[in-house]
């Protein structure tokens, strides 16, 4: 009786440190998604500039390295579910006929251009986040970026 007492009870505390482990562990992710969205959505609801925009782009391209994120014929990061980042930048032009047209350009093509090209033209243009979006596991996965005024 006192054997299977003891396995009984074996059994619970097994089983409840199994649980323990997977909730530390899904609270520990969770913590670290935390951390790195904070990254990019402490930029979110303020005006921005040229050099906000050089260090989101760098910090997306940094995380896209440290993943080995894989990029096209064309070098452009081919975007996952799991923990690739994109930019993508919306400049203000002039057309022809002198209105304003949008063009939208991906951080691939500004770090192709030059990125202290890109600073010393919008240094001090003022931007906002238009839409973060997340991927499934609720990780920043694309940032959208427009130009306020030419």
């Amino acid at each position: 009786m006192k054997k299977i007492f003891f396995s009984i009870i074996l059994l619970v505390v097994l089983i409840l440190a199994i649980v323990l482990v997977g909730i530390s562990d899904k609270n520990r992710k969770n913590n670290e998604i935390s951390k790195f969205n904070t990254q990019f959505e402490k930029y979110n609801k303020e005006t921005l500039y040229g050099t906000d925009i050089l260090s989101i782009i760098n910090k997306a391209i940094d995380n896209n390295e440290q993943y080995a994120i894989e990029k096209n014929q064309d070098g452009f990061y081919i975007e996952n579910d799991t923990n690739s980042v994109k930019v993508e930048i919306t400049l203000l032009t002039t057309d022809e006929d002198g209105k304003p047209k949008e063009v939208v350009h991906q951080m691939e093509e500004l770090e192709k251009a030059g990125l202290d090209e890109f600073i010393s033209i919008f240094n001090l243009t003022a931007f906002e986040f238009s839409k973060i979006e997340y991927n499934s596991q609720n990780r920043v996965s694309k940032i959208y970026v427009k130009q306020l005024e030419l």
